[in-house]
């Protein structure tokens, strides 16, 4: 925007914060582009699947077979405690609805338990919070805050995984940007805690690894969100731009580090969602790669 006083142009830059609405749209598209491709893959794995048949039928009793089956969807998409349970590889499709959010098929974990999942993430913006105020403490930055926007999102789901399914994404080593939490039955608030406040790193540690970001952003402090993928490690940064003089601006950015694939950075939670929905996508000749050995060594 520009304004004009005694006729001299003055260019003030304003920098808008997205609004809930924005911010729950780019989820929302994230989570349908993924989900979409998923599905697509999964309706022409699952029935390969659930169509095998041992090369000697006769080593294997009718139940033998079908727990062979069920264990090779299993090993494809992963199970998490879902409701319903899988009982059969086309329970999958079947239940799509209830079962791609709980087993992250399209790119974001949710817990079908509502209180479990509000635990967690009470306990794990406590331990973010107690981590930057005990190893960041800076001139630079009043008091510690949690990113609105990253609030917004961790509102709606538990995790933010990408593209793909449970063994593409091991097998890839695709990149897991923010981890989350999972529903294990073992995992207590406290342990929660203490793991995100792990994940706190100071400056120094995240310029170590993020230093293209780094040259180009002075950090204050952030935590990394995610450290699966092959060389990966991605982190929510407090930073603002080194160049820019009075215009720069402390905010909360995100961070990609990709090893010999570079780095992305965003300015919110709008742009990673951007990127991240259509990175990595998986290919059709990559399916089968998947489709496994379902009878050796089973059961």
């Amino acid at each position: 925007m520009s304004i004009t006083s005694n006729n001299l142009q003055i260019d003030i830059l304003i920098t808008m914060s997205p609004s809930e609405p924005e911010i729950l749209a780019a989820l929302a598209s994230y989570r349908e582009h993924i989900g979409s491709l998923t599905h697509h893959a999964l309706s022409d794995l699952i029935p390969k699947i659930e169509a095998a048949e041992p090369d000697d039928p006769d080593d294997f009793t009718e139940d033998e077979i079908r727990e062979c089956l069920l264990e090779a969807v299993l090993c494809v998409v992963g199970e998490n405690d879902v409701v319903p349970p899988i009982t059969c590889p086309t329970d999958v499709l079947t239940h799509w609805k209830a079962l791609a959010p709980q087993l992250a098929l399209n790119g974001a974990a949710v817990c079908h338990d509502t209180a479990w999942r509000d635990e967690m993430r009470a306990a794990y913006t406590r331990g973010v919070l107690r981590g930057l105020n005990e190893r960041c403490q800076s001139e630079l930055v009043a008091a510690w805050e949690f990113p609105a926007d990253l609030a917004v999102v961790l509102q709606h789901v538990d995790s933010l995984e990408g593209n793909g399914w449970y063994r593409y994404r091991e097998h890839n080593e695709t990149v897991v940007f923010l981890e989350g939490w999972r529903s294990d039955a073992g995992l207590t608030s406290d342990g929660m805690e203490e793991i995100a406040a792990g994940r706190v790193r100071t400056p120094a540690e995240i310029a170590e690894v993020a230093f293209i970001f780094e040259e180009e952003y002075e950090i204050a402090g952030g935590w990394a969100c995610g450290e699966k993928g092959n060389e990966a490690s991605c982190y929510v940064a407090y930073s603002r731009p080194r160049d820019g003089g009075e215009e720069r601006k402390w905010s909360w950015r995100y961070v990609a580090s990709l090893g010999q694939y570079g780095e992305e950075f965003f300015e919110d939670v709008i742009g990673l969602l951007n990127w991240y929905k259509s990175y990595d996508e998986p290919r059709e000749s990559d399916w089968d790669v998947f489709f496994l050995d379902i009878f050796s060594g089973c059961p």
